[in-house]
C-alpha cells in the first residue's frame, strides 16, 4: 500500500465548501484509503459555474477548510481557484495543476449528482482525457451514467452515505442550531466568531 502511495496518485476535491462537513471529509478520507492515494487536495472555488449564490467569503470558505483537515496530514487545501480571476472552472484547474506538478496523476472526486451533469461542464470533452473521476454514490447502489457520448474514466468510492448537505446546515445555523458532529468543532467556532450564515 504505501509503495502504490508513491506513484503521484493526487485526489483533487472541488467545490464551495459553503461550509464543509462531514460529508466532504468521509468521502475525501475513503477516496484516498481506497485507492492509495498520495493525498487529497481540497480546492474550494471562488466562482462556482453551476451555482447562483455563495454564502461565505472565498477567504472565509478557504479558512474553514484549512480549520477542518489541520488534524491530517494527508489532505491539503489549495486556493488556486480563490487566486484566479473569472469562473472556476475545473478543466483550468486541472491543466494549471499538471502543468504546475509534472508526472501527476490526477482523480477528480465528485459526488454522483455532479457525475450526472458531466455533459454541462467547461470543455468536459478535454477534462475527460486529464483525469480519473472518483464519483460518490448519492443515489442507490448503481451509479448513474453521464452523456452516453462522453469517453471518460470513473471509479466508485465505497463511502458511507451521509445524508447532509451545506444548505442543510446553513438553514440550521441561521436558526441558531449549531449542528455538533455534522461539522468539526473548529469550523463551528469560527462560523460563530465570523457570524456567517445568519447566526
Amino acid at each position: 500500500m504505501e509503495m502504490d502511495r508513491q506513484e503521484n496518485k493526487i485526489g483533487i476535491f472541488g467545490g464551495c465548501f459553503d461550509p464543509v462537513h462531514i460529508g466532504h471529509l468521509v468521502i475525501a478520507e475513503f477516496a484516498y484509503l481506497q485507492f492509495n492515494l498520495e493525498k487529497i487536495i481540497f480546492i474550494p472555488a471562488k466562482i462556482p459555474p453551476h451555482k447562483e449564490k455563495v454564502f461565505a467569503t472565498p477567504t472565509q470558505r478557504l479558512e474553514m477548510l484549512r480549520l477542518a483537515i489541520s488534524d491530517n496530514e494527508n489532505f491539503e487545501v489549495s486556493d488556486m481557484e480563490i487566486k484566479r480571476e473569472g469562473p472556476s472552472y475545473t478543466y483550468d484547474t486541472i491543466i494549471s495543476f499538471k502543468m504546475n506538478n509534472p508526472g501527476k496523476k490526477i482523480y477528480l472526486i465528485i459526488g454522483e449528482d455532479e457525475f450526472v451533469n458531466l455533459h454541462s461542464w467547461y470543455k468536459i470533452n478535454e477534462l475527460v482525457k486529464e483525469v480519473i473521476f472518483l464519483v460518490a454514490p448519492r443515489f442507490g447502489k448503481e451509479i448513474k451514467m453521464p452523456h452516453p457520448d462522453l469517453n471518460l474514466k470513473y471509479e466508485k468510492i465505497d463511502s458511507p452515505r451521509i445524508e447532509v448537505s451545506s444548505s442543510f446546515l446553513r438553514n440550521q445555523i441561521s436558526s441558531g442550531i449549531y449542528p455538533k458532529y455534522l461539522i468539526p468543532e473548529r469550523v463551528l467556532e469560527y462560523i460563530k466568531k465570523e457570524r456567517l450564515y445568519g447566526n
